[in-house]
């Protein structure tokens, strides 16, 4: 959300706490595999061999890329050249405090969820603005009003700059996903 300043005459408004964040669903068929699993025991997040569950890693590199530029373009950055792609099995108890990239730019996409979890945050990776808030702003620091929450089913993906912090609901009982997690460089 953007929030407008009030205009003088001789001055037009100005956007003030614009943050671009890309959201949508990626189109995963051809890329990961069908029979992916996250084998039942093991900790509760762990970096994974991309081959188990990836059939086109160049191809998700792409997905991340598109995904960066088309923010970057919204800001009126530099392009992104490269991606690194890492994929994460994510089990019961784990979660991510919040945290920020170095990276100019950060993403996850959902390559397999099970089961639904009984609680609609479980997982959910959490976005917020870590700038100091304004008078009249919902909470200080959040001057969207509220976190950002992302579902974690296949196919979700979020894009988002490395500064902004982010955060991941601990995961409940019996639930698993295999994430692949991204950052960039110019």
């Amino acid at each position: 959300m953007t929030t407008l300043l009030a205009a003088r005459s001789d001055r037009p408004v100005q956007f003030l706490w614009g943050t671009n964040v890309l959201v949508e669903e990626a189109a995963l068929q051809d890329i990961v595999r069908d029979d992916v699993r996250l084998p039942e025991a093991g900790p509760t997040c762990e970096d994974l061999a991309p081959a188990r569950f990836v059939t086109n890693p160049a191809a998700l590199e792409e997905v991340f890329l598109a995904g960066m530029n088309a923010v970057a373009r919204m800001d009126g950055a530099p392009p992104i050249t490269s991606v690194v792609v890492r994929i994460q099995g994510w089990r019961e108890g784990h979660g991510i405090p919040a945290a920020a990239e170095s990276s100019p730019y950060v993403g996850w996409c959902c390559l397999f969820a099970t089961p639904a979890p009984s609680t609609a945050e479980s997982g959910c990776l959490s976005l917020a603005d870590p700038r100091a808030g304004s008078d009249l702003t919902a909470m200080p620091g959040l001057p969207w009003g509220r976190q950002v929450l992302i579902r974690p089913v296949p196919g979700a993906l979020a894009i988002a700059p490395g500064w902004l912090t982010h955060s991941v609901v601990p995961i409940e009982h019996g639930q698993q996903l295999v994430m692949a997690v991204a950052t960039c460089s110019r």
